[in-house]
């Protein structure tokens, strides 16, 4: 999916919070390949939550533990000292809702990439358009099951121990290419 390609996007506030999905998780590549940073989440007494409602969990120091393994995973890239203060806020804020936490981080990427899409929220579930319902692209189990995505490689942290890697997070395509990533970048 290319955002450029939308005047403004939707995000779905209102659906129930479906489960395994790349809202709470992401990859990473690591000295010891493709590594999962995920954020843990506060069960609900009740079975179903919309995900606007979704709360973060600390009880294990999730966002300490990521930090680290950001830090091992990109420390000698490139760019790592231009944008660790920035990732980093990330993992030391604590957000109490996921949505705030995806929020931070996604307006965070779209400055970085120069995207000028504008970003409006759901007030209720709505069925929409197939063909520009993007909401059940983001299960993890489809992470490298999108053969239509194309990625354009990039010199990746270990690319001298694995081939190139796609469909990790903004981050490696950050700390690798810089204030190129938004010419590289194919949404």
């Amino acid at each position: 999916m290319n955002l450029r390609k939308f005047d403004t996007i939707s995000i779905e506030t209102c659906e129930n919070f479906p489960k395994q999905t790349f809202r709470n998780r992401t990859y990473i590549l690591s000295a010891n390949g493709i590594l999962s940073i995920n954020v843990p989440l506060i069960k609900a007494t009740n079975i179903k939550q919309k995900t606007s409602e979704i709360r973060i969990s600390y009880t294990e120091n999730w966002n300490i533990k990521a930090w680290r393994t950001i830090t091992s995973a990109y420390s000698k890239s490139i760019y790592f000292e231009y944008f660790e203060d920035d990732i980093k806020n990330f993992f030391t804020n604590k957000y109490e809702k996921l949505i705030d936490l995806n929020l931070d981080i996604l307006y965070y990427f779209i400055n970085k990439f120069d995207i000028k899409t504008k970003i409006e929220f759901t007030q209720n579930y709505n069925i929409i358009n197939q063909d520009y319902d993007f909401r059940n692209k983001f299960f993890a189990n489809k992470r490298e099951n999108d053969s239509n995505i194309k990625f354009t490689p990039y010199i990746q942290c270990f690319s001298d121990k694995f081939p190139f890697t796609r469909n990790l997070s903004c981050i490696d395509l950050l700390m690798n290419t810089g204030k190129e990533s938004n010419l590289i970048i194919n949404f």
